[in-house]
């Protein structure tokens, strides 16, 4: 990653800082994270940047989760930064990927980070720093990826609560805090 890249990515962080949502101790350990370089999964097999995409319908109130084959539990879509990518070319690469649509002119809207340990002694990942996007959409029907998700779909944001794991569940619930007029 070049310097004009990780400048960017603390400056994004700087702007998340102000909304005044995230814990200045997380923004803390992305700052040195990021400031340690090699952020792709590429550079570092075992802790790197990825991204979660979450797609949201104001009018109907409904997130869209999908049920991951590898986490076992309903989270929002979305995967590693690759090399030479900006978060939100992996949102748009992602998205497309995952969910079988391409993004044009929706708003796209960085609000969360989240750190994810990863338990599974079959893989190399250990550590995800995650960047969390809303992506504001019309309520279409995916085409999901059957090779990642058992099943996806629309979901009323309590409804999503009661579905996904306490980890998520805690990001899902901030979105709810912040947006407490939408919800």
């Amino acid at each position: 990653m070049n310097k004009k890249y990780i400048s960017h990515l603390l400056i994004n962080l700087e702007l998340l800082e102000k909304k005044g949502h995230i814990d200045k101790k997380l923004i803390k350990e992305f700052r040195k994270r990021i400031k340690m370089g090699k952020l792709t999964k590429q550079d570092n097999g075992e802790n790197h940047i990825c991204t979660y995409f979450l797609p949201i319908n104001l009018k109907t109130k409904s997130i869209y989760l999908c049920h991951h084959k590898k986490a076992n539990d309903w989270i929002p879509p979305g995967g590693h930064i690759e090399k030479g990518e900006k978060p939100i070319d992996t949102v748009k690469r992602e998205f497309n990927e995952e969910l079988g649509y391409i993004l044009t002119d929706e708003k796209v809207e960085f609000m969360n980070l989240s750190i994810t340990k990863i338990n599974n002694p079959k893989l190399k990942c250990k550590i995800h720093y995650d960047l969390w996007f809303l992506v504001h959409i019309n309520k279409i029907n995916f085409k999901f990826c059957k090779r990642e998700f058992y099943t996806a779909s629309w979901i009323d944001i309590n409804q999503a609560l009661k579905k996904i794991r306490q980890k998520n569940r805690i990001d899902i619930e901030k979105l709810k805090y912040i947006y407490t007029n939408l919800f």
